[in-house]
Order: structure tokens, then C-alpha cells, then sequence
């Protein structure tokens, strides 16, 4: 479970840096319902809210909505036991993420376990996505 901050070379631009915030926001407040995970944003717009069919489908959908560029972004429900259904990146995840041309991934820090964390900082480098994890209780984390 990673700290705050980057996770790959590249870090995101200022219109990723609102929408990560927004997406932040967003999956915090869905949260709540006990509505899935993961959120897709972009340019200020909600793409896509996980809902029961999981992570991957939610991102390939948002990506025939938005697009190359969309940005992801992963945080724990409020109020979540982290003994169950912990969110999880893996390989599979960044597959996903390049094949539906996302720009950012954006994981919450402290409570998203990272599956073989090195590989995937590797393939968010070849593939060009911005790759860090955020502070869930900060309106958006300091760089």
C-alpha cells in the first residue's frame, strides 16, 4: 500500500491535477451508497461509476464514452473494514488502462494494495500514464 506521490515518471497536468480531485470527490461521495470503487473523469466529467460489474469493465466503458485521456481514479469506501475487498492494481489493471487510453491512474495512498508495484511503475512509464497515489482526505495531494 503506497504512500502519497508519484508512482511513475510522469506526473499529471494541471486539467489531470482537477480531475483527480474531482474524481477524489466523487468516489467519496458515491461511497457512501456503497457504490463501487473506481471513477473516470474527464475534463470535468464524470465518465463512469463502478458499479457491480467491477473495475475493468468500468474503465473499457469510459473509455468508449471519453476516449483517449480519461482519468482513473481508485479509493477505498468511507468507513471501509480494509480486512475486505481491499482495492486492488494489477497487471491486468494497466492492460485495461492502455488499451482503453487512459491518461491517469490515481490509487488512494495507505489503502490500494499494488500487485508486483515495480512492474507495474514500469508499464506506466512505456505506456505513458501518469501513475501516483493520493491522499483520500486531502482535496488533492501536494506534489
Amino acid at each position: 500500500m503506497p504512500a502519497a506521490g508519484l508512482l511513475a515518471q510522469r506526473a499529471p497536468d494541471e486539467r489531470e491535477r482537477r480531475d483527480i480531485a474531482l474524481g477524489l470527490r466523487v468516489a467519496k461521495a458515491t461511497s457512501g451508497l456503497d457504490i463501487g470503487q473506481t471513477v473516470v473523469i474527464k475534463d470535468g466529467v464524470v465518465l463512469a461509476v463502478e458499479a457491480f460489474e467491477g473495475t475493468d469493465e468500468t474503465m473499457r466503458r469510459a473509455g468508449r464514452l471519453g476516449g483517449p485521456g480519461m482519468v482513473v481514479v481508485k479509493a477505498a469506501k468511507q468507513g471501509h473494514d480494509m480486512r475486505f475487498d481491499i482495492p486492488v492494481v494489477g497487471m491486468k489493471t494497466m492492460q485495461v488502462l492502455r488499451k482503453a487510453r487512459a491518461g491517469v491512474l490515481a490509487v488512494e495512498a495507505g489503502r490500494t494494495i499494488l500487485l508486483e508495484r515495480d512492474k507495474l511503475a514500469a508499464e506506466a512509464d512505456r505506456i505513458k500514464l501518469a501513475f501516483l497515489a493520493v491522499d483520500g482526505a486531502a482535496e488533492f495531494p501536494e506534489s
